[in-house]
């Protein structure tokens, strides 16, 4: 959704429902243009991640084999 400053500051509550909901909501000012959206909660560095890997059908071991790191694999 997209929106001038004016109107963003003027229907915030709206706007915070909105953003609350899923709506991504592009705020236009002068020569810039903002997002304002709801930030994921995470625990750490790959908190967004929670729920969404799929870590089942990994293989054990490193996923390039050692004999193809050449001098690398020291």
């Amino acid at each position: 959704m997209k929106t001038n400053i004016r109107a963003f500051q003027r229907d915030f509550p709206r706007m915070r429902r909105l953003a609350a909901a899923g709506t991504v909501i592009i705020v236009e000012a002068d020569d810039h243009a903002f997002e304002f959206r709801v930030r994921r909660r995470g625990t750490g560095v790959l908190g967004c991640m929670t729920g969404r890997a799929k870590l089942g059908k990994l293989r054990e071991g490193p996923a390039i084999p050692l004999e193809e790191w050449g001098p690398l694999a020291g």
